[in-house]
Order: structure tokens, then C-alpha cells, then sequence
């Protein structure tokens, strides 16, 4: 078994500690031998050794592509390395909901939208979108919040404007377009107008998502949180929740189960959690609510029953065409 010294880490390629490093460039030169020898030059300049140029492919006239190998002589002490991380305990969806159900009184508002010029609206949707992302409900599926989505080429102005309007609790703000720092130059501007409004408090989180963002560049700009690529929803909803619970500080509830009740079982008590929170969701009677557990606990199995509107519903969390 290798013995691995964290104290000093180097690339790994055929062996341990050997620094090898592959890496990609293109040069403004036509492809030939020069051109060759230019990319090795300037490898070798980058104080790497054992430099060889593995691909040299045109890019059209006068630019070249190049992939080479070469071996690095510096470590690094990872020890010494710290960095800022999300410390919120994540939830899934009917979990975050059945614990939102226990804590909060009314919705949390929360608005969000692409500023600048970019135009992508993927990253926002995802979060922000009833359907969405890798089979996670977004936020607007949670029935305790109320979830405003901007979309997309929203000047920061706009959006602190609805955010003061709206009375949000939290502002998430995407940013997919990166070129020449345009999503640097974008939240900074936003975070500079934000906070000399006065109505846009302390207590309102302010959320940056993105391909080219994580947790440490947001707090460095001055935000509450960042988020990068991969991020579900319920992620980022558990943020809001807990970090909201703090500032505000909430107290957390635990679940008590009354001995000798109906919910005196686990599995009664997850399937109160399962019904409550969809039925208030769906605007079903305590009635129905009332009648749905007796027929299931005496047929057993997951059954079927109809909201006001007469559309049928299960226990997934799915409603109508979401």
C-alpha cells in the first residue's frame, strides 16, 4: 500500500510523487516544427522539466493546438489548507418539508433571476422550477415557499426592487456567462447596491450560483452563500432554512410521539409527514386527510385520493402535470 505524505503533495501519473502534469494550450502560430519547439520553450520556461509535446493539431490559419506532458519539481502542504464550506445539515424534499412544516408559520419568500446581459436561465430554472434538477423538486414545489423566478437578463436594480416588494427572505442570483469576468463584475455590482439599500436587510440572504462559483468566491464578494455546478434544490432550500433559523433565532422542535396514540409507530408518523404537507399543498379536507389513512391502514399500500379539484394524487409528491 502506498504511503501517501500530505505534507508534501505532487501530481500523480505513473508513480507516486513523479509531478507529471498533462495540460492543453493553443499558440498564434501556424502548425510546424517552430511551432513545436515554441510549446516546448514555453513549458520549460513554466519551470517544468521532461517537457514533451504529445499533439500539435492546426486551429485554422496561423493558430495551433498543443497537449503536452511535463513534470513539476514543486509540492504543496494540503495540511495547511483550508476552505470555507457550507456547514448546513442537507435535507431531501419530504424531509425539508415536513421540518419547514415544524418551524415556520408562513411561506419564506424567495426570489431569484440571472442579472446582466446573460440570458441562460438552466441554472436558475433548475433550482427555482417546480420539476427541478436530477430528480429533485425545485422551490417552487415546496408549499412553504413562495418562490419568485426573474429569469433571466435582470438588471440588479429590478431584482432589488422585487426582492424589497416582495419582502424576500432570500435572493438567489445565477450566473452562467463568465467571459472576461463579466459574473465577477456582475456581482459586484450587485452586492454594492444591495447594501446601501435600506430595505434590503441583514437577515435577507443573498445566494450566487454558477459554473465558475463556489462557496469561498461568494463570501469573498460578500455574499451568504455560493453554489457551484451539480447543486439541487433541496441543497440550497436546506441553506436558507437553517441559515434563516439562526439569524432569526429559532429554536429547533424535535417530534414527539404520544405513547399509546395512532402515530406510537415509525411508520405512522413518516406517513403523517407524507400526507399533511401534500394535502396542504393540494387543498385536501381534514376530512379526506382523515378518511385517505383509515383506507390505507386497513388495505395497506400506497392509495390514490382527489384534491378539491377532483384530480387524483399519490404520495410521491407529484401533483396535476408537475
Amino acid at each position: 500500500m502506498l504511503k501517501i505524505n500530505k505534507k508534501k503533495i505532487k501530481p500523480y501519473g505513473d508513480r507516486l510523487d513523479d509531478g507529471c502534469l498533462q495540460m492543453s494550450f493553443t499558440l498564434p502560430v501556424a502548425a510546424s516544427a517552430e511551432a513545436r519547439e515554441a510549446a516546448k520553450q514555453y513549458v520549460e520556461k513554466l519551470g517544468l522539466k521532461n517537457v514533451s509535446v504529445a499533439t500539435m493539431e492546426s486551429m485554422g490559419e496561423d493558430f495551433s493546438f498543443f497537449v503536452v506532458y511535463a513534470n513539476a519539481r514543486h509540492f504543496i502542504d494540503i495540511t495547511k489548507i483550508k476552505v470555507p464550506k457550507i456547514e448546513a445539515e442537507f435535507m431531501d424534499y419530504k424531509g425539508l418539508v415536513e421540518y419547514m412544516s415544524r418551524h415556520f408559520d408562513k411561506p419564506l419568500v424567495v426570489v431569484g433571476g440571472a442579472i446582466g446581459t446573460d440570458a441562460h436561465t438552466v441554472g436558475i430554472d433548475a433550482i427555482m422550477n417546480m420539476k427541478g434538477f436530477a430528480g429533485d423538486y425545485g422551490l417552487e414545489r415546496y408549499p412553504l415557499i413562495k418562490a419568485h423566478n426573474l429569469r433571466s437578463q435582470i438588471s440588479s436594480e429590478v431584482l432589488i426592487e422585487k426582492a424589497a416588494e416582495l419582502n424576500a427572505d432570500a435572493v438567489l442570483i445565477s450566473q452562467v456567462v463568465t467571459q472576461r469576468d463579466s459574473h465577477i463584475k456582475n456581482l459586484k455590482a450587485f452586492i454594492e447596491l444591495a447594501r446601501k439599500d435600506k430595505r434590503i436587510g441583514k437577515d435577507v440572504l443573498l445566494i450566487v450560483g454558477g459554473p465558475r462559483l463556489d462557496h469561498p468566491i461568494a463570501l469573498k464578494l460578500g455574499y451568504d452563500a455560493g453554489f457551484g455546478p451539480g447543486t439541487k434544490p433541496s441543497q440550497v432550500a436546506s441553506f436558507i432554512v437553517k441559515e434563516l433559523m439562526k439569524r432569526r433565532k429559532i429554536s429547533e422542535k424535535t417530534v414527539t410521539v404520544p405513547s399509546g396514540s395512532d402515530l406510537a409507530s415509525r411508520n405512522e408518523i413518516n406517513e403523517a409527514s407524507e400526507v399533511v404537507p401534500i394535502a396542504k399543498e393540494q387543498g385536501v379536507s381534514d376530512d379526506q386527510k382523515r378518511e385517505f389513512k383509515k383506507r390505507r391502514r386497513s388495505r395497506g399500500g400506497r392509495r390514490r385520493f382527489k384534491s378539491k379539484s377532483g384530480q387524483k394524487s399519490g404520495l410521491t409528491g407529484q401533483s396535476g402535470g408537475g
